[in-house]
């Protein structure tokens, strides 16, 4: 009685939420301390990359001048600013360690939704556990990039969705509308989640128009401020300059590569070259090469932003077959690998093992969920996954799971309904 007692303690969420952050110490320790320095000497492990670099801006008081904020938003970078003051370090390794917390705390939210959905308790758990768990979202926590800022507050906003949906509070709907207003701050890949949440709204809700205006006015609200900044220092009236550079310098590009069989740095070259020859800056073709793409991160001028996305589409509608052929392969690169697992050889088949395992219990929990009828579950789950795994097919950019890690919640509920029916079912038969 005394050692059932025990471990009923132990496997409870704060006990969940203490192992996800072990398995994260560990993964720093391991990851920047033995494998990348033998020697124990930390590492600088992301001295070039743009959130480390605007956090400096930030400390030195230059606030959000940086032409770079226009391609990311200020979250990351914030936070990594508030670590470096807090902790008086300098170095990218206190700020990863920092993320762990942040990391750990989407297991807590895991928990938190299937309770609002409705979920028994033994599930509640197995969500959080497979949140606490998954490689994918440790992986992602290793460096310093805006995801696992951002999944918090995606996971964040769909705690608020599940009660709207349930209780229909207006306070909710404020609440929801606020966490995806964070959630694109720290990335953009969310600004437009707003809308699916609002058909949500509209398909599930009494007084509909009135829940969904007041949603999209509190979301409305908070995202136009950055749109300004943007237009201020840059004449782009746009949320982030990264869509229309992706939509063209990685999709575009991947479709134009496996179209003609051109090296991608080539078409990359190219697309470069043709990009300011429509706008009329262009140099001879010779001195370009993959790099002059860069220089369009942030658009000296404003119709280039537009441009990209005009070209990106003539790409498309000139390979359409190749376009849709493109899009199977990009979803198997972001649903089986984590890209900072690659120095791991064969064990990095225990991530495929893990994924394969998650989607399939996944699968079933949708399906029993759609027997049963239970549409807000699948609400909140199912159609979300479809947003944010769209994402990146339709844009291009990220190839690994990282973009899998937006939804990963999602999956852990899922399958932990799935892991259910299948114990009810074998109770059954016993």
């Amino acid at each position: 009685m005394p050692r059932r007692f025990e471990s009923k303690r132990l496997f409870n969420i704060w006990g969940i939420f203490g192992l996800a952050l072990l398995i994260r110490w560990c993964a720093v320790y391991l990851y920047y301390f033995v494998y990348k320095t033998p020697g124990g000497l930390p590492p600088d492990p992301t001295a070039t990359e743009v959130y480390e670099l605007l956090a400096r801006e930030l400390i030195e008081g230059r606030g959000l001048q940086s032409w770079l904020f226009a391609y990311r938003p200020p979250l990351e970078p914030m936070f990594i600013a508030l670590t470096y003051v807090v902790t008086g370090a300098r170095s990218p390794v206190a700020a990863v360690f920092a993320q762990t917390f942040v990391s750990a705390s989407i297991c807590l939210l895991a928990y938190q939704i299937a309770k609002d959905l409705g979920a028994d308790d033994m599930s509640r758990k197995a969500a959080a556990l497979l949140a606490a768990i998954d490689p994918a979202s440790i992986g992602i926590g290793l460096i310093l990039m805006a995801e696992t800022l951002s999944n918090l507050f995606i996971a964040l906003s769909l705690v608020f969705l599940a009660r709207l949906l349930k209780a229909g509070r207006l306070r909710d709907a404020t609440a929801c509308a606020a966490a995806i207003v964070l959630a694109a701050l720290a990335r953009p890949n969310a600004i437009y989640f707003a809308v699916a949440v609002a058909a949500l709204i509209i398909a599930f809700m009494p007084r509909r128009p009135v829940v969904a205006g007041i949603f999209l006015g509190a979301f409305v609200l908070g995202v136009t401020p950055w749109y300004f900044r943007n237009y201020a220092y840059h004449n782009l009236f746009t949320f982030s300059t990264t869509g229309n550079f992706n939509l063209l310098f990685y999709k575009a590009v991947s479709v134009e590569h496996r179209a003609t069989g051109k090296p991608v740095l080539q078409v990359q070259a190219e697309f470069a070259y043709e990009l300011e020859r429509r706008l009329g800056i262009a140099q001879p073709p010779e001195t370009y090469d993959h790099q002059s793409m860069w220089r369009q991160l942030v658009p000296a001028d404003p119709r280039a932003d537009r441009l990209m996305g005009d070209m990106a589409v003539e790409v498309y509608l000139a390979h359409p077959v190749t376009y849709l052929l493109v899009m199977p392969l990009s979803l198997v690169k972001l649903l089986a690998f984590t890209d900072e697992f690659a120095p791991l050889g064969a064990l990095r088949w225990l991530e495929v093992i893990f994924n394969s395992l998650l989607y399939g219990f996944a699968a079933l929990g949708a399906f029993v969920l759609w027997r049963r009828r239970l549409w807000v579950w699948p609400a909140v789950t199912v159609l979300p996954s479809i947003y944010f795994v769209a994402i990146p097919l339709i844009t291009g950019g990220i190839q690994d799971t990282r973009a899998r890690t937006s939804f990963t919640v999602c999956l852990a509920i899922l399958a932990a309904e799935g892991i259910r029916a299948l114990r009810e079912q074998r109770r059954g038969r016993a």
